[in-house]
């Protein structure tokens, strides 16, 4: 026998029936003896809402450069091919490996597909307090560290395997040899998996510099000179609507760079006389507030910028507000009126009563309740149409149906927070 296929998922939800997609994919390959051999793990885009965030702690903004399933099917099988697969609760995994294998139409030929669960097994070989995973290897002297993470708890899994491997080594046939054999038979299609096919673990992607967006925007851009700045500043300007800067918005703004033959130097030097603006519009009231300079802090950070930038943003501010008191004029700021256009927050969102109003995603505050302030408003709470002036969503890169919509109809998107900064709750 060549071994085994630990795997571990995080999804959406708890029924592949009801929708719910895979989130994250861990696989250790463990020899026919218990050893370690080889590892890998993915986050995985779902192509929609991903909901129970406070379980998996994964976000839409951490899957929405990974790869889809089908990108990772090649490797999968690659891994699982004449092993036998193993998961802590594997009906559970299973169901999802099945809805996943067929949505992308890469199954094998019989189903529903076997496996070895650890978790039923722990009965014969192990005294724990339940059949969870952390208390199985509590009681196996196993560390469990970072659960819920699907390359921790697939680790922690093939570590649990190896440790009932050992508690039956020299007895003769495995007592899973059933299992064993019809899981390692099983005829799978043939798929390359290439060294190019891209995974994103988890860590990489929250460790991924947060300005990558800016480096592929000057990778890009051509080195001849253009006047011609409004439409990057009028679409900068929505990005930040929310004072995030979410993943379409940063691909957004690099075809418009792009498009529009901007030079590096002048895409950085775009974002400084922005946050100047800013800055401007900050020390409106002479004085800068913790919160105006935590924003100040931030969206420099989402340019490119760093907090030096911000204080050199607000002594020039400081410095074009004597310049206006004296009655002398300064050239160099924001172009075309886009000074007396920017605000901190929620820029250029101007709701009316009437207006329709969408709320998405797992929100901190009960989307009901939000609704109920909305209508108290005067506005219409609903669902999306091409007439719906704002979306509200718990993360501003969430792939939900009412989101994807909002953004094919060009329809604003902001976060909870921000919202709530709007209306005043």
């Amino acid at each position: 026998m060549p071994g085994y296929a630990v795997i571990d998922l995080e999804t959406t939800g708890f029924s592949p029936a009801k929708h719910h997609r895979i989130l994250e994919i861990g696989v250790v390959e463990v020899s026919e003896s218990g050893e370690i051999e080889r590892e890998w793990a993915s986050l995985v885009n779902p192509g929609r809402d991903i909901g129970n965030s406070h379980v998996h702690g994964i976000t839409a903004t951490d899957v929405a450069g990974a790869p889809r399933f089908s990108e990772l099917a090649p490797s999968l099988i690659e891994s699982v091919q004449g092993r036998t697969i193993v998961a802590h609760n594997a009906p559970f995994d299973l169901r999802f490996l099945e809805a996943e294998l067929l949505r992308a139409r890469v199954a094998p030929t019989l189903l529903p597909l076997t496996g070895l669960c650890t978790m039923q097994w722990s009965n014969i070989f192990l005294e724990a307090p339940s059949r969870k995973l952390a208390d199985c290897c509590s009681a196996s002297g196993i560390d469990l560290v970072d659960a819920h993470s699907a390359m921790a708890d697939a680790r922690a899994t093939a570590l649990l395997l190896g440790h009932y491997i050992s508690l039956v080594e020299g007895s003769g046939a495995l007592p899973w040899q059933e299992e064993h054999e019809l899981s390692s038979a099983q005829i799978w299609p043939s798929l390359f998996a290439s060294d190019s096919v891209r995974v994103l673990p988890r860590d990489a992607a929250r460790s991924a510099r947060p300005n990558g967006w800016l480096d592929r925007i000057l990778s890009r851009m051509p080195r001849t000179a253009d006047s011609r700045i409004d439409s990057y500043l009028e679409t900068l300007e929505r990005a930040l609507l929310d004072g995030v800067l979410a993943e379409h918005e940063k691909d957004e703004l690099v075809e418009v760079a792009f498009d529009l033959g901007l030079t590096r130097g002048g895409v950085l030097d775009l974002h400084s006389r922005y946050l100047e603006a800013l800055a401007e519009i900050a020390l409106k009231d002479n004085v800068v507030t913790n919160q105006e300079r935590g924003d100040l802090d931030r969206i420099a950070a989402m340019l490119g910028l760093q907090e030096v930038d911000v204080d050199r943003a607000l002594e020039t501010a400081t410095s074009r507000r004597s310049l206006a008191a004296s009655g002398t004029t300064e050239h160099g700021s924001v172009p075309d009126g886009h000074v007396a256009a920017l605000r901190l927050g929620t820029a250029g969102i101007a709701l009316s009563p009437g207006d329709r109003i969408v709320f998405t995603g797992a929100m901190i505050r009960d989307r009901a309740s939000w609704e109920a302030l909305a209508r108290e408003l005067g506005y219409v709470p609903g669902t999306i149409t091409k007439k719906t002036a704002l979306v509200v969503a718990a993360d501003p890169n969430s792939q939900s149906g009412k989101a994807a919509k909002a953004r094919t109809y060009g329809i604003p998107i902001i976060t909870e927070e921000a919202f709530a900064r709007m209306v005043g709750a």
